[in-house]
């Protein structure tokens, strides 16, 4: 028995399937693909399947990461072969190789956010600098006070680590790196809404997620 990483595109439609139902169907594919799991012990036996850092309803991503364990000595390449043609729509094996990095090391998500039909890319873009170059920026974050949960006002510049803007074929494109972990997580959506409300566009963004990274800013693998 021995541990094995996927590495998986989450993009199109898929990106409205929630991390329960991609469990299930993640858990079919394997089935249909005849992957060897190894499958746990007792009364209710069943394949021991992780995922690294669940992905946000409607957010698509190039990075995500199925951790499951094998039986036999069936090779990753193998294992690529029998998954890549199984999957549910939307969903992309890229490769399937030896985990290095613990999911609990994740302390960053590297994201690119898109606003779709802005004519004037330029001005938009020396507005978001403008916003992001600022003081504060306040949002408001679901979290929680004793048992329930309250909108709190916080402050997201503060948990910017880096950002860049550009504009190309009628679009504008923000790139942040910002927390996505156990200790801190910050949804990219906070901050694609307030800056939608502040360049005064109805027009729609996407977010992808590219990369984790750890608290070095090395790459999660």
């Amino acid at each position: 028995m021995r541990c094995v990483r996927v590495w998986f595109k989450k993009m199109g439609m898929s990106r409205f399937v929630s991390h329960l139902d991609l469990m299930r169907a993640m858990t079919r594919a394997l089935r249909r693909a005849d992957v060897p799991l190894w499958y746990t012990e007792g009364f209710n036996p069943h394949p021991y399947i992780t995922f690294a850092l669940p992905l946000s309803l409607g957010m698509e991503s190039l990075c995500e990461s199925m951790d499951m364990r094998i039986e036999g000595d069936s090779t990753n390449e193998e294992i690529f072969r029998m998954l890549k043609d199984n999957m549910p729509p939307g969903i992309e094996i890229v490769k399937v190789a030896d985990p290095i990095s613990d999911p609990k090391k994740i302390s960053y998500g590297d994201f690119d956010i898109f606003f779709d039909c802005v004519d004037n890319g330029d001005d938009i873009v020396k507005l978001i600098n403008e916003i992001l170059s600022s003081d504060e920026l306040i949002v408001q974050k679901l979290g929680k006070k004793g048992r329930h949960k309250v909108l709190k006002d916080i402050n997201i510049i503060e948990f910017i680590k880096k950002y860049s803007v550009s504009s190309f074929n009628g679009r504008v494109k923000l790139n942040v790196v910002l927390p996505a972990g156990s200790a801190t997580n910050i949804n990219p959506s906070l901050l694609a809404d307030e800056i939608q409300k502040r360049i005064g566009t109805n027009a729609n963004y996407t977010l992808i997620r590219k990369q984790l990274l750890t608290e070095n800013m090395d790459l999660f693998e």
